[in-house]
C-alpha cells in the first residue's frame, strides 16, 4: 500500500516495541524524518492516531512470562491489523535483552504465524551505539556482549553472544545467520541468499550489521516483508522505505503547569551516576526496598512526606535504584522476580503520589518502571517531542491528561541527562 492507496484512519507500519522506552527512542526518530508516530501503551487507545502513518504500541512484555507476552503480542498485532497496517515490526533492545524462556523468540513465532510469512529477520544492531553483530556475535564497542556488565544483568543476563544459539534456544525454527559477506555483495545477493536458504526450511535470519551500510542493506531487502523484527537502527530506516508522505518535525508546545519529579527504577550504572550528578542540585530519597518489604505503605508514606516538603522548593527525585551488591542481596531474600515487582509496586505507588502533590512532568529512569509510571498516572497514548542532543524525546499526553514524561532507558544518557531534562521541562513551563 503506497501513502497514496491508504485509507483515511489506516496505518502502513505497526511497530510493537517490548517496553516504552524501546518505543519512544524509535517513535522519536521517526518524528525527526518528518514521520508522525505516536505511542499507545495498549491495543483499545489506538483511537488517539488520527492520520498518523506509522505508530507504536509499546507494551511491557520484554519480562512477562511467555504465555502472557504472546497474548498481549498477538491482542495487539490483531488490532493493528485490524487499522490495516500492512508492515507489522516487532522491536526489542538493540542488547538482544532475554531470557531461554524468551520473549523473542515466542512473540517472533506469535508474528510469523500470524501474518502468514515464510520468514522473520533479526537484525538488532544498533552501530552508532557501539552495539554491532558480526559472524552472529553481538559486540558492545569493541568486546563479546558476554564479557560486558551486560553478562550481570539482574534480570536478562547475556552469558553467550552467539545469537543464532541465542534464538534457537527461544524457538523450534531454524535460525540461520545471514554474514556480512552476503551483505557485502549487496541487496539482490542477500535477497538470493535467502530465498535457497528458505526453499531449504529455514525460516529465521540473524543478520549481522557492522555500520549503517549494513542495516540499509537489511532494511532494503526486507521492506517488501510483511513482518520484520529489530532494534534502533533498523526501526529508524525500515519504516522510512515504506512511508513517503513527510510533515515538518514538530514543535514542542508549551508544556502542562505543575511541579516536575524524577522517578529511579533502574540499578544501571548509568542511572546510579546520574543521580548522584542530580543530587549535586535537588535534593534526593531512596527509598531501600528491603524497607518497603518489611512495610510498604510506611516507606511509601515517607518518601511522599518528604517529597510534599521538598516539592515547592523545586524538583526532586525518588530512587529506588541500588548497587550490584545490594541488589544481589534483595534478590537472594525475595527472589529475582519478586524483587522487580517489589521495585516496580513501589514506583508505581510514588508517581500517583507524586501526582496528587502536583506533579505533571515526570523523568523516569528504566524501562520496566517507565512502563509501571505510564500505567500508574494513566498516560497511555502520547506524541514524542524530539529533543537535541538527548535521545529520544519529550512525551506529552492530550491536553486532559496534563502530563509531560521523559521516559529513559536505564543505561542511557550522559551523567548531567537529568539535569538537562530538568532544564529543558523548566524552560518550557507554562505555569502562569
Amino acid at each position: 500500500m503506497t501513502d497514496g492507496e491508504r485509507q483515511s484512519g489506516s496505518l502502513i507500519t505497526g511497530i510493537i516495541a517490548d517496553d516504552l522506552t524501546g518505543g519512544v527512542l524509535v517513535a522519536s526518530s521517526l518524528v525527526e524524518q518528518g514521520i508522525l508516530c505516536p505511542i499507545v501503551t495498549r491495543p483499545s487507545a489506538l483511537d488517539f492516531l488520527g492520520d498518523s502513518l506509522a505508530c507504536v504500541v509499546a507494551g511491557r512484555f520484554r519480562l512477562a512470562p511467555p504465555e502472557e507476552a504472546v497474548q498481549w503480542f498477538d491482542e495487539t498485532q490483531r488490532a493493528l491489523t485490524e487499522r490495516a497496517a500492512c508492515h507489522i515490526i516487532y522491536k526489542y533492545c538493540a542488547t538482544f535483552d532475554s531470557t531461554d524462556c524468551g520473549n523473542i523468540g515466542p512473540c517472533a513465532d506469535a508474528l510469523m504465524q500470524s501474518t502468514g510469512a515464510d520468514r522473520l529477520g533479526f537484525c538488532t544492531a544498533f552501530p552508532s551505539r557501539g552495539v554491532t553483530v558480526y559472524q552472529g556475535h553481538i559486540f558492545l564497542g569493541s568486546e563479546l556482549l558476554c564479557n560486558s556488565d551486560k553478562r550481570f544483568d539482574p534480570v536478562t543476563p547475556m552469558p553467550d553472544s552467539d545469537l543464532v544459539a541465542v534464538l534457537g534456544r527461544q524457538t523450534r525454527r531454524e535460525v540461520m545467520l545471514v554474514p556480512r559477506s552476503v551483505l557485502a555483495d549487496g541487496v539482490e545477493a542477500t535477497r538470493c541468499f535467502i530465498d535457497a536458504a528458505v526453499d531449504r526450511g529455514a525460516a529465521y535470519f540473524l543478520f549481522d550489521a557492522i555500520d549503517d551500510a549494513d542495516i540499509a542493506v537489511c532494511a532494503e531487502v526486507t521492506e517488501t516483508w510483511p513482518a520484520m523484527t529489530g532494534g534502533d537502527s533498523l526501526l529508524a530506516a525500515l519504516p522510512a522505505r515504506h512511508i513517503k508522505d513527510r510533515k515538518s518535525v514538530p514543535i514542542i508546545p508549551p508544556l502542562p503547569p505543575g511541579a516536575t519529579a524524577v522517578i529511579a527504577g533502574s540499578c544501571a550504572g548509568a542511572t546510579l551516576r546520574q543521580l548522584e550528578r542530580f543530587a549535586d542540585s535537588y535534593p534526593v530519597r531512596q527509598v531501600v526496598l528491603a524497607d518497603a518489604a518489611e512495610d510498604f505503605d510506611s516507606a511509601v508514606a515517607d518518601a511522599m512526606a518528604w517529597a510534599g516538603q521538598q516539592l515547592p522548593k523545586g524538583p526532586v527525585a525518588l530512587s529506588v535504584a541500588q548497587g550490584p551488591e545490594d541488589v544481589k542481596r534483595i534478590q537472594a531474600r525475595l527472589g529475582v522476580t519478586e524483587a522487580k515487582m517489589l521495585g516496580e509496586r513501589v514506583c508505581r505507588a510514588m508517581a500517583c503520589g507524586l501526582q496528587a502533590l502536583g506533579v505533571s512532568r515526570f523523568i523516569v529512569a528504566g524501562g520496566e518502571t517507565s512502563g509501571a509510571v505510564a500505567d500508574a498516572i494513566r498516560l497511555d497514548a502520547m506524541h514524542v517531542y524530539p529533543l537535541r542532543d538527548i535521545p529520544g524525546g519529550l512525551c506529552l499526553g492530550d491536553a486532559e491528561s496534563g502530563l509531560c514524561c521523559y521516559f529513559k532507558a536505564g543505561k542511557m544518557g550522559s551523567e548531567t541527562i537529568l539535569l538537562d531534562l530538568v532544564e529543558i521541562m523548566g524552560q518550557g513551563a507554562d505555569d502562569d
